[in-house]
């Protein structure tokens, strides 16, 4: 899990396992085709599904890859393709193909590689532009999940969770597609319950389609509950080849959701993943399912830490019916292994079952599920992974930037050391081309697991990878993956098995090196504060194993909590107080110390600047009267005519001495117009002094005929018991203001950056 990085269980399932001779399957798996029953794009306003297809290149000759997406509502498949680098990773935005839509997908490929889909959803679209927007910029990601495809369609396919109501609303959906081209599909959903009810929904699929059923609706339509816990067994009754998953999604919003796709059963599931308790309050359950329809089995569980088994139980599972094993019943034994377990299912008659493993957090606030694995192997692969934070998910103006952290757990069940070796393959582009990424080897003692992290490795810092993996003995993997600060969401998934005869995995070659281009804005106040964002390449996490990115200003650090480093070319930085003058902006980032020489004044950008002679204010008043007449006609419904006439006495005087008066600095009064100019001493702060000079500039204000005008209202104000307050807060929420620069090409509006 997330928190530990290293978890040695010496004697990791050894009483268990010392007559269990875990191998290898003798049949190799072909990885050029993979399937997906589950897919969506579709976008409301307020709310959206993000759809990504991602693979993995384990290789040294390019993929040639077809996506053949398969329309919910039958018609012709779109067709999509694409090339994979070798020894690379492709992730696909599956809106550029699909606008809006719910699908399944065939992948063809000429050599071997591994896909995976992942989902995400929330308020707004990715962020790719304007193009993909949608129903606006993502605003939240408030879930997601992952699932490895499948490579090919069997007439059966088998889920052990399934849930519709309770406290948390649940809702389940099977998906279901017909991959063939000519035949249709007749098929049976069962809903198998831990009471052990039966219902069975038929369903017909047309060549080339998808479709989709309700769990909640079929309880509700045939039997009218509206709460239950069940199993799924689908097949297709006449023998035509279906791919069958399954998702879930609880509370209003779709706050959490995971999904999994259908296996079949087996007398053995090994889990590498599990957690109980700790920081993020996580709850594991197995979900065990009996598809015989004659024998109840009975199946061990057990759950492996540091010191062996620290807890075994026993179900007894009636026929086609299901059960759960919830590991929070024993917090003594399973809450104090550093958080985290192994665990195996087996049955004690060698009858084949289903197992899948979930893992809730944080009261359910999200959740992942996934079927184990049934046989340990030399070689492993994931499509997915990600590290750190990217624009991709991030909307500007959002201060979550939604980081994102990988583990693979690594599960040696064998009574033999193992070595494994672990090679990341980045996304290519942006500094990094095709076979970049970074390795580690580790060792596992018998009977062991450890977690692997990517952020230990500089190279892969807000980088997206593949990662693949060599043993020297039979292993299990799993990869787990989260965002949002807190563990705000997360997905799982167990690997691919790769063909033994794969060829070795090339060494990675190196990254480019980070660099800085700019700073914006390049001025602040010498007390600090101001929030500034530095630009460039490469760029690496805040925090790892290695160490720290830091940041200073000259000679002045700045504290950790004030860097936040959103993606691989933006850092966000609050500035620390400073004297005044001009800094270089010093960051050490992935190890490498650069400098942006002179980069950054601190000086207040509320200062006076230098005094002026009255001139003829009335004349520059009269310009801008000529120039924007619509603008003095509506000056009463608009502010534009005042905000223009303090850009041209700035311009004309070269001095922010001039601003605004609202209403004696009460903003939002539509009868405003008057205009300040700063009396005070040179150097001192002018935002919201009263130490000014107010002038009304507007003859028939708010009448039918306005006109230019200039005459100094200080005097009566002052006579009348109030006073006048210094500001241009209205002008700095415009760009045509805060980006507007003298002929000297210094900022009009210096305190607007």
């Amino acid at each position: 899990m997330f928190h530990s990085r290293y978890l040695a269980t010496a004697c990791l399932l050894a009483a268990a396992l010392a007559s269990v001779a875990p191998a290898t399957a003798d049949a190799q798996p072909d990885l050029r085709r993979w399937y997906f029953a589950e897919g969506s794009t579709n976008a409301v306003p307020g709310f959206a599904f993000e759809e990504e297809i991602l693979i993995g290149n384990p290789g040294g000759s390019p993929a040639s890859v077809t996506l053949r997406f398969l329309p919910a509502a039958g018609g012709t498949p779109v067709v999509g393709m694409t090339v994979v680098a070798p020894f690379s990773r492709q992730g696909i935005n599956v809106r550029q193909f699909i606008p809006r839509g719910d699908t399944a997908l065939e992948v063809i490929s000429d050599v071997n590689v591994v896909v995976e889909r992942s989902m995400y959803w929330g308020r707004g679209l990715f962020n790719f532009g304007p193009a993909y927007y949608g129903p606006g910029p993502i605003t939240d990601l408030r879930a997601g999940h992952n699932v490895m495809g499948v490579n090919a369609p069997q007439s059966r396919w088998m889920f052990a969770e399934g849930a519709i109501g309770g406290p948390r609303g649940f809702q389940t959906y099977v998906l279901i597609s017909n991959p063939s081209a000519t035949d249709a599909a007749t098929v049976h959903v069962n809903f198998l319950t831990s009471e052990g009810g039966r219902l069975i929904e038929g369903v017909t699929l047309p060549p080339g389609t998808r479709q989709t059923v309700w769990a909640n609706g079929v309880f509700a339509r045939q039997i009218g509950l509206d709460r239950a816990d069940f199993a799924i067994d689908v097949e297709s009754v006449n023998g035509v080849p279906i791919v069958a998953e399954r998702a879930m999604y609880w509370d209003q919003g779709l706050n959490g959701g995971h999904a999994a796709a259908g296996v079949q059963g087996h007398p053995v599931w090994y889990f590498a993943e599990g957690a109980q308790g700790g920081p993020a309050a996580f709850d594991t359950y197995v979900l065990l399912y009996n598809p015989s329809t004659t024998d109840a089995i009975d199946v061990s569980v057990e759950f492996f830490g540091a010191a062996g088994v620290a807890k075994q139980v026993t179900e007894r599972i009636p026929a086609q019916s299901r059960r759960n094993v919830y590991a929070g019943l024993w917090p003594a034994e399973l809450a104090g292994m550093d958080k985290t377990f192994a665990i195996r299912a087996s049955s004690t008659g060698g009858q084949p079952f289903v197992a899948e493993r979930a893992v809730y957090w944080r009261n359910f606030r999200e959740g992942t599920a996934s079927a184990g694995v049934t046989a340990p192997a030399r070689k492993w692969g994931f499509a997915d992974g990600q590290e750190g934070g990217f624009a991709q998910f991030q909307d500007p103006a959002d201060p979550n930037w939604r980081p994102f952290s990988t583990y693979y757990l690594v599960l040696n069940p064998t009574a033999d050391p193992v070595s494994v070796r672990a090679v990341f393959y980045v996304e290519p582009g942006a500094g990094a081309g095709p076979g970049a990424g970074a390795e580690t080897t580790i060792q596992l003692p018998p009977f062991s697991r450890r977690t692997v992290s990517p952020a230990d490795h500089p190279a892969l810092h807000n980088r997206k990878f593949a990662a693949f993996f060599e043993a020297s003995g039979p292993v299990i993997l799993e990869r787990a993956l989260y965002w949002g600060e807190g563990l705000q969401a997360g997905h799982a998934s167990a690997g691919a098995v790769l063909p033994d005869a794969m060829p070795f995995l090339a060494p990675p070659t190196a990254t480019d090196a980070p660099t800085l281009t700019g700073i914006t804005p390049n001025r602040g106040a010498p007390s600090g504060g101001t929030v500034a964002t530095i630009t460039g390449t490469g760029l690496g996490l805040l925090s790892w194993s290695g160490g720290e990115t830091t940041l200073a200003f000259g000679i002045t650090p700045v504290p950790r909590q004030n860097i936040t480093v959103l993606n691989a070319n933006t850092i966000r930085v609050v500035t620390p107080p400073s004297g005044r003058g001009v800094s270089s902006v010093l960051v050490n980032t992935r190890g490498v110390p650069l400098e942006l020489v002179g980069a950054f004044e601190f000086v207040d950008p509320n200062l006076a600047g230098p005094p002026v002679a009255y001139g003829d204010l009335l004349g520059v008043v009269a310009q801008v009267a000529a120039q924007r007449p619509g603008d003095l006609q509506n000056s009463c419904a608009t502010n534009t005519f005042m905000f223009e006439v303090v850009a041209e006495l700035r311009r004309r005087f070269q001095t922010n001495r001039w601003g605004l008066n609202w209403k004696r600095g009460v903003l939002g009064d539509p009868s405003q117009d008057i205009v300040t100019y700063y009396a005070g001493p040179e150097g001192t702060p002018m935002r919201n002094s009263t130490d000014v000079r107010l002038y009304d500039m507007i003859g028939g204000h708010c009448g039918a005929r306005p006109s230019p005008f200039w005459v100094d209202q200080t005097g009566p104000t002052r006579a009348a018991g109030t006073v006048g307050r210094w500001t241009t807060d209205p002008l700095c929420a415009q760009p045509a203001y805060r980006d507007a620069r003298a002929a000297s090409g210094a900022w009009l509006f210096p305190e607007c950056r």
